[in-house]
């Protein structure tokens, strides 16, 4: 299919779904929102990082059209695939890189950005890598985009990653749109460069062989019996990392008060031994140590007070550990808004032989979530 930058612009004026990105003289349009309403033209599912010249209108970098998952629209659904042989590819989890050539300048991008951590990476790899760098480049004089998969320990998601590489995901060629890794397949791998591995399958033999396999993504089934506007690509993931990935995502962006809910309900060390991000991992653990630490120290004086309930230095006492314990805790919280009514209360259902641990565990949880008590920012 071939795309104007014309048309383009047009397709997507006054669209909140799509933005367009410039630096310099190249022009980068993307979606801000995933779903699959958002892509609802065929030219729409090429918005996914496509880079054109601005002043010429020439596309200069072509990544993959937006494809979807298993049973996720109508055209992959999992009926109108059984009992064909594809091609599958493995799919890798990491961040996708593809090319452009500007002013002589090889540049390295990804779908939503013209610089950042990934492609200064990218960008290392290559430069070291002097037959790699003249593949792309000679690709790119030919009209054709190199894609590539970003894999690194730095920037692992869910499957464990032990080696920084790119992996050659697909040719495309920038002016149709035809996609040429499978032709070009053979002088590819004579040259060394690292390729996602292949298989050709039935779609039942593929979900049959993901069941039970652990620290891979899943596979792209690839179909190119029709190629427009685009060959159908359909994305397969792994139960194991689909499982897991959702855990990645939740911790990634949960609030302080909801990873706190986690160790109330007991649900901490399920979702932690699931986590396969080493940097997150820690973060998270680290974070909700201090939380707990916070907790158990108010349960542990909230005990210690509980005799004194009622009695005459008990305010006393109460104000002074309310005091020692926000001193005490400074370092870890930016804001501790701790009043002594909350040791008070505390006590007092401990002197009862009530379920004080609780009932702190639900005070502390409702000052996180009304941002009451803040931890600081690592």
């Amino acid at each position: 299919m071939k795309i104007s930058l014309e048309e383009v612009l047009k397709e997507i004026e006054g669209n909140k779904f799509f933005k367009v990105i410039e630096e310099g003289g190249l022009l980068k349009v993307s979606y801000r929102f995933n779903a699959p309403f958002v892509f609802d033209t065929p030219l729409k599912r090429e918005l996914r990082g496509i880079t054109f010249n601005r002043l010429t209108g020439e596309v200069v970098s072509r990544p993959f059209h937006k494809f979807f998952n298993l049973n996720e629209i109508e055209e992959s659904k999992e009926e109108r695939l059984k009992g064909k042989e594809f091609i599958f590819r493995e799919k890798l989890d990491g961040t996708m890189v593809h090319f452009a050539l500007y002013r002589g300048e090889l540049l390295p991008l990804t779908q939503k950005s013209f610089k950042n951590e990934q492609t200064e990476r990218a960008k290392e790899i290559v430069e070291k890598d002097d037959k790699l760098r003249q593949f792309i480049l000679s690709a790119l004089k030919k009209g054709i985009t190199p894609i590539f998969e970003l894999l690194s320990p730095d920037f692992q998601i869910v499957v464990p990653v032990s080696e920084e590489k790119l992996y050659l995901t697909e040719l495309r060629q920038n002016n149709n749109g035809k996609y040429l890794l499978e032709r070009y397949e053979r002088e590819i791998s004579e040259l060394g460069i690292p390729l996602p591995k292949k298989r050709v399958l039935t779609l039942e033999g593929a979900l049959k062989e993901l069941e039970g396999t652990e620290n891979i993504e899943g596979f792209v089934l690839k179909d190119f019996s029709k190629e427009e506007p685009f060959p159908l690509f359909v994305k397969l993931k792994s139960p194991w990392y689909h499982e897991r990935h959702y855990i990645f995502t939740y911790l990634h962006n949960i609030p302080d008060h909801k990873l706190f809910k986690l160790f109330l309900d007991g649900k901490a060390d399920e979702f932690f031994s699931k986590l396969t991000n080493k940097k997150l991992k820690r973060n998270r653990m680290g974070k909700l140590k201090k939380l707990v630490d916070l907790y158990i120290e108010l349960t542990e004086t909230a005990k210690e007070l509980s005799p004194l309930y009622g009695k005459k230095n008990f305010e006393r006492r109460v104000s002074k550990e309310t005091e020692r314990i926000k001193s005490t805790f400074s370092r870890d919280f930016k804001k501790l808004q701790l009043s002594p009514s909350f040791l008070r209360e505390s006590a007092r259902v401990a002197s009862k032989g009530g379920k004080f641990e609780k009932f702190i565990g639900m005070k502390l949880y409702s000052l996180l979530k009304e941002k009451e008590i803040e931890l600081k920012q690592d």
